[in-house]
């Protein structure tokens, strides 16, 4: 049985309850750490400090990025991205700076990245099945059902990648089809080469298990 996590020394660092047990009033709620305290404690070591930053501006980070990505469902890859990328920036986080606008500036960004990179994707599925399309040397009824089949394939592969979790799809993507180097992609992902590898090899399994029953 795993150990229960339990609180950290500080207190102050958990909304304060009363002696029933119940989340106290809000004259007692003003007590909890200001997000740049809570910037300090994360930046010490305090891993339960990072988790209750997050959770604080959490309602409105995932309104923020729903407003601003295409599909719902990238919306918590998205959240997942920016809480990546707010742990990177902490170290330069000024404390005397509102914390929410620098949140949202992050957010915004991952917003327009995630946006470019779908639509790296798309434009490249697209410029594929171009040039399946293009190969064609003549328009026999032999050819036009070969072709017809290719491009049901090409819709059943850029289905079964939007099915592949993000872990597993991003690598995948950035390797294959955007020729990034995996170190590169190791860096940009904080994991390790040998992690990169291990998800390629995984999204690449899956796809052939979705197209070969297709």
């Amino acid at each position: 049985m795993e150990t229960p996590i339990t609180p950290v020394e500080s207190p102050s660092l958990w909304p304060p309850r009363s002696r029933t047990g119940q989340l106290a009033g809000a004259a007692d709620a003003a007590r909890l750490p200001s997000d740049g305290s809570l910037v300090t404690l994360a930046l010490h070591g305090v891993e339960p400090a990072f988790a209750l930053l997050c959770a604080r501006h959490s309602r409105r980070l995932r309104s923020l990025i729903a407003a601003r990505v295409s599909d719902p469902g990238d919306v918590p890859d998205v959240v997942q991205e920016t809480h990546l990328a707010m742990w990177r920036a902490l170290p330069r986080f000024d404390i005397q700076r509102h914390f929410e606008s620098w949140l949202t500036t992050i957010a915004v960004n991952k917003c327009r990245d995630w946006g470019r990179r779908r639509s790296v994707r798309r434009d490249t599925l697209a410029r594929f099945q171009g040039e399946v399309a293009g190969s064609a040397t003549g328009w026999t009824a032999g050819h036009a059902e070969s072709l017809l089949l290719e491009n049901e394939r090409l819709d059943a592969l850029h289905e079964a990648l939007a099915q592949l979790p993000a872990a597993l799809r991003d690598p995948l993507i950035r390797t294959a089809l955007h020729q990034v180097p995996q170190a590169a992609v190791a860096r940009d992902l904080n994991i390790t080469v040998k992690a990169v590898e291990m998800r390629v090899r995984r999204a690449r399994q899956r796809l052939h298990n979705v197209l070969t029953m297709a």
